[in-house]
């Protein structure tokens, strides 16, 4: 890059979109990895033949991991966040004395939706495994790979403001119930 010029046309710049993992996936496997893969000797120049065949392998492992990441992004389940109308009545939920009954009904059925949701994932994730009688050790890896994806998904999800909230109430709300 030029400092000394207002535009010397070596820094390439864009806009990145709302789905930039998705952007990136089709740039590294539809742009870069059909050039790479077409490279000529000469293309190449003094680069001796280990480090271009060790620069292709790293190059193809990041573009399978990003294909699988994606992959196992668009395939986890998506926890139902509540309404925002409750975000007052959760907020206040320690100190009142009584609590929205609708707003807890409506915590309850997101939480049992969530249940559900986590256990028929859990399950299916279980029913691949054993489908597959014949799998080797590269199938079990992966298969542990993707059950360690959809179980850090789902954790991340419910770590978040919203599943703490709605955890948060129930709890109070249940400990209020008992005293």
């Amino acid at each position: 890059m030029n400092t000394n010029s207002g535009n010397d046309n070596e820094v390439l710049f864009g806009e990145v979109s709302e789905s930039t993992l998705t952007s990136l996936n089709i740039i590294i496997n539809q742009v870069f990895k059909p050039l790479v893969d077409r490279l000529e000797p000469v293309d190449w120049g003094v680069c001796e033949d280990e480090q271009k065949k060790e620069f292709s392998q790293v190059f193809d492992k990041f573009a399978n991991e990003l294909k699988d990441a994606l992959k196992s992004i668009q395939s986890n389940i998506k926890l139902e966040s509540y309404d925002p109308k409750w975000e007052n009545d959760a907020k206040n939920i320690a100190t009142t004395k009584n609590p929205n009954q609708e707003m807890l009904a409506d915590f309850e059925r997101i939480f049992n939706d969530w249940s559900e949701k986590i256990e028929s994932a859990l399950e299916e994730t279980e029913s691949e495994r054993k489908d597959d009688k014949e799998a080797g050790p590269r199938n079990e890896i992966e298969y542990w790979r993707q059950r360690m994806r959809k179980l850090t998904g789902i954790s991340e999800q419910l770590r978040s403001k919203n599943c703490r909230t709605v955890y948060e109430v129930l709890t109070t709300a249940s400990q209020n119930s008992a005293d």
